[in-house]
């Protein structure tokens, strides 16, 4: 699981990057005026096809413990009673769903998305044992504090289907595992249950009960309050909107000079190409080193540094620090895809750092670029002051 963790990881992170240039430059000949209904309809389905291919990049993330989540304290019944009609509406024919959530459970800490997403997995799992029809009961338990004085809340899916072969249970969290010899197998959900539950604290078993079956048991440790440091982030939305001609009201500046910096070339040209079609002058470096360098050249006219976090030679942290030893306060905003933050900021050596999480949209590079220079217009010195 560990090497599918970071082949997972891998893989995510060169599609996220290819597929932000297909978006970007999707949504960018969408807001052409003279592109025709034809023309519209066809980009219109390459814009679909890429949100699904985003969503499975998305999936990948989490085998691989990467993806962003929302962490908070929360109660496991009203979850549950969320995710309920969803799962109810996807039950195979014949199926029954029954509840049995036990009353007053203490809170956990935990995420609505993930754990829908970890009750769609384990029912996914539920109908393809039950072609023919059959129950699936879920559950909730507060289990007594175990010798340390820690308590737990359970969460159960019993199905009343084949039980699980004695040779897939010590496999059964890998992923496209086939369930029969003439199965194409179950996709990721159950790598992404184990995953989700991993990342959260939290524990995923099987067990085959004596009246037959499966039995998923999910735990949950019971906290008082959220961990230190957990502060959860912002989940971007996985609509793409389309990129207006002019996504800003107030034209740029003039003198505004960004400093770009990225190693993926495709994403650098489309980064740069929305920068330029808003008015922003724009330096291209393709690492933290030639960032550093072009920057030195380049201080006096340099407003923002728009920097990826991992790149060759130097990553953007260790390059953004060496650009605020010449110039303390540097407007900055650190492209990343594995930074958590409630806010979208975070602290590098003691000063602002903005956050773009990956995979991002033309609208949001835009948004946060303006907003990162706004905030910080009357702490710098105008261009050419230095000089």
């Amino acid at each position: 699981m560990e090497a599918v963790r970071r082949l997972a990881a891998g893989v995510a992170h060169e599609l996220n990057n290819l597929l932000l240039v297909v978006q970007g430059y999707t949504e960018m000949a969408l807001a052409e005026e003279d592109a025709g209904p034809q023309t519209l309809a066809h980009l219109a389905e390459v814009r679909a096809a890429s949100v699904r291919a985003a969503s499975l990049a998305e999936d990948l993330l989490t085998v691989g413990q990467r993806g962003r989540i929302s962490p908070r304290m929360l109660q496991l019944n009203e979850s549950i009673s969320r995710v309920l009609p969803s799962v109810r509406a996807e039950a195979a024919d014949g199926v029954e769903v029954r509840l049995s959530l036990a009353p007053d459970l203490p809170a956990v800490f935990s995420d609505d998305e993930q754990i829908a997403r970890l009750a769609s997995a384990l029912c996914t799992r539920a109908w393809s044992v039950m072609p023919a029809g059959g129950r699936l009961t879920i559950g909730t338990q507060a289990t007594a504090p175990d010798p340390s004085g820690q308590r737990r809340v359970l969460m159960t899916f019993a199905d009343t289907g084949a039980p699980v072969p004695a040779d897939l249970r010590p496999r059964l969290f890998e992923p496209f595992l086939p369930w029969r010899a003439d199965s194409k197998g179950l996709g990721l959900e159950l790598s992404i249950a184990y995953s989700v539950m991993h990342r959260l604290g939290g524990t995923i078993e099987i067990e085959n009960p004596p009246e037959g079956g499966a039995k998923f048991v999910v735990s949950f440790p019971v906290r008082d309050e959220a961990p230190a440091g957990d502060q959860g982030s912002m989940q971007p939305s996985k609509e793409m909107p389309v990129l207006p001609r002019r996504t800003t009201g107030e034209p740029v500046e003039p003198g505004q000079t960004i400093l770009l910096a990225e190693d993926d070339e495709g994403l650098r040209t489309l980064a740069m190409k929305i920068l330029a079609r808003e008015g922003y002058e724009v330096l291209v470096a393709r690492d933290g080193q030639e960032a550093v360098d072009l920057f030195e050249v380049n201080k006096d006219a340099v407003r923002l540094a728009l920097i990826d976090e991992v790149m060759p030679r130097m990553g953007g942290r260790a390059a953004l620090a060496r650009m605020r030893r010449s110039v303390p306060g540097l407007p900055a905003v650190l492209c990343t895809g594995y930074t958590w933050s409630l806010d979208g900021k975070t602290q590098e050596d003691g000063e602002i750092l903005d956050i773009l999480p990956k995979p991002w949209r033309p609208r949001e590079l835009l948004r946060i670029v303006r907003e990162t220079l706004e905030t910080h217009r009357a702490r710098l010195p105008s261009a050419g002051d230095n000089a």
